[in-house]
């Protein structure tokens, strides 16, 4: 059996409480819609245990995100990865909104 490292684990642990967050889920919320136990959830986020592909996708589409979304979230800064992982979730038409929001709120004043 392959090991991975204490470093990777963490990472994926984070990714999958990142993800789990930004969808206001608690880890017992998770787990009944990945169809599994909370302690496994957080075991997981924890990055004691190894997690499989299919557990992964089951996750990211209880967070409403493929496998792939899930990875482009991750960041050191919680804030900026809620609102990356909001966005995601929006249309097209919603993010350029967000974004015309955004330079609205963070346009220079003379």
């Amino acid at each position: 059996m392959i090991r991975l490292g204490n470093a990777i684990l963490q990472r994926v642990g984070n990714v999958i409480r990142d993800c789990r967050r930004s969808q206001n889920l608690t880890q017992e919320q998770l787990a009944e819609l990945v169809g599994t136990s909370y302690t496994y959830i957080g075991s997981l986020e924890r990055g004691e245990r190894n997690v499989t592909i299919k557990t992964l996708e089951r996750i990211g589409a209880a967070c409403n995100m493929d496998v792939f979304t899930m990875f482009k979230l991750e960041s050191e800064d919680e804030t900026l990865n809620e609102i990356m992982a909001l966005l995601v979730q929006c249309d097209d038409f919603d993010r350029k909104k967000s974004l015309q929001v955004l330079r609205e709120i963070f346009k220079p004043r003379p």
